[in-house]
C-alpha cells in the first residue's frame, strides 16, 4: 500500500484496522455457524488463508476482503465499518 508521497506503509499502521478485521471475520463465521472449511467453499479460498487472516497473521487484499465480505451477505465496505467501529 502507498502513501501519497508513493512510499510503503509500514505494516505497523495498518496493524491496528487489519486486527479488528480479522476478529470480524471470525466473529461473523462463528456467528453463521460456519467452519474454516464451509468459508473457504464459498470464498474459494483456501483453508488455511482463512485461518490466516482470522488470526492476523496475512493481510487480505482486497479481492478476498469482496470474497468473504459476499459469504457473509455484507458489502465490503460495511465489513471494514465493522472493524473500523471497534477501535473508536
Amino acid at each position: 500500500m502507498l502513501n501519497p508521497d508513493h512510499q510503503p506503509i509500514p505494516r505497523t499502521s495498518l496493524e491496528p484496522v487489519c486486527g479488528a478485521l480479522a476478529a470480524v471475520i471470525r466473529r461473523r463465521r462463528e456467528r453463521a455457524g460456519l467452519s474454516l472449511n464451509q468459508l473457504a467453499a464459498r470464498t474459494r479460498l483456501s483453508r488455511p488463508m482463512i485461518r490466516f487472516i482470522e488470526t492476523n497473521e496475512r493481510i487480505p487484499t482486497i479481492d478476498t476482503v469482496a470474497r468473504i465480505s459476499r459469504a457473509f451477505g455484507v458489502s465490503c465496505g460495511q465489513l471494514i465499518r465493522e472493524a473500523e467501529r471497534t477501535l473508536d
